[in-house]
């Protein structure tokens, strides 16, 4: 499948909350995307093999949860990458936080990336390889925290050191060059972050990137239980257990911890990627149908049987081009 960027797209489709789709055309700058193509081997073995090995079952997440702290070290920046680029590693609240910079060309972007990992898991060599890949094609700068997990610690302690992180960023660039991103858990705490901001009156970021974003950790839409019949990786008893040890003393419903109940007025543009063979489709759909009621600017991009953490896989062919639609968004 040939690369595909968002000046071909020309398909524009209305999102409900449910798991119905309706075609229409969109009045504003946002864009709504489904993929078109078939699923590919690639994406069909992945789910077949996570299916044969249990990885529903949540085996290691629940591991990770019965540990008195998170012992898990984030996987070092690969050796290849330190060779191409000038990388700074810094400390902050005893958290490592690395600012990844191309040694030529760079741009005036940077991209606070936050990793995802169910809340319990820290960066992996995947996480990396991501990075490196968002580099090449946009020259952007890329500033990874390896931000506070459950079961030792929770949101607010994660809230309080990215924004430690983002106030470092502010010192040294406007926020109209800076961009969120975040997969998975760290989409639900790159939007709540973003909220929490708004409501601390200080600046946004230019734009707020989701990668199937966890938005709700009760996971209490109805919808999702016809989805569990197709996801073969997201259990969701393992995931709510997860979601109530990061939230701590907040409230499940507590906009850091769940943005999906939070206010979506006044944040940075906001471009949400999902598949619909990923749990947490059913709440993406939701919030594309909150942003739609509330006249909120939203790129949305569903793929059809794609499995969770897709995006992330660059070597097949469907992320492939949802790296190309990433990476147009962050060089426009």
């Amino acid at each position: 499948m040939k690369n595909v960027t968002l000046s071909l797209i020309i398909l524009a489709v209305y999102m409900s909350s449910s798991t119905a789709l309706h075609a229409q055309q969109m009045t504003d700058s946002s864009i709504t995307y489904i993929h078109s193509e078939k699923a590919s081997f690639t994406s069909k073995l992945i789910q077949t093999m996570s299916s044969l090995f249990g990885v529903k079952k949540g085996g290691d997440i629940r591991k990770k949860l019965n540990q008195s702290a998170s012992t898990e070290e984030p996987t070092p920046v690969p050796k290849f990458m330190c060779k191409k680029y000038d990388i700074q590693e810094s400390t902050i609240n005893n958290r490592k936080v690395w600012t990844i910079k191309p040694k030529v060309n760079a741009s005036n972007k940077v991209i606070l990336y936050l990793h995802g990992g169910v809340y319990v898991g820290t960066i992996k060599k995947y996480h990396w390889k991501f990075a490196d890949d968002l580099i090449l094609k946009t020259n952007a700068t890329i500033v990874v925290p390896d931000y506070p997990l459950a079961p030792s610690s929770n949101c607010e302690n994660a809230i309080d050191l990215v924004g430690q992180v983002y106030q470092e960023l502010l010192k040294k660039h406007s926020p109209e060059n800076i961009d969120f991103l975040g997969d998975s858990s760290g989409g639900g705490l790159a939007l709540g972050f973003a909220m929490h901001l708004k409501k601390e009156n200080k600046p946004q970021p230019n734009q707020i990137i989701l990668l199937f974003p966890w938005l709700d950790v009760t996971m209490s839409n109805e919808d999702i239980l016809e989805i569990d019949k197709k996801d073969k990786m997201l259990g969701i008893e393992p995931l709510q257990e997860a979601g109530k040890a990061f939230a701590g003393e907040l409230d499940l419903k507590d906009y850091r911890v769940s943005p999906i109940y939070g206010d979506l007025s006044g944040l940075g543009k906001i471009s949400v990627f999902v598949g619909t063979h990923d749990l947490l489709v059913a709440d993406c759909r939701k919030l594309k149908s909150m942003a739609d009621t509330s006249n909120t600017s939203m790129n949305y991009y569903e793929y059809p049987k794609m499995f969770h953490g897709w995006v992330l896989l660059t070597s097949m062919k469907e992320g492939k081009v949802a790296l190309e639609q990433i990476c147009t968004l962050i060089n426009n």
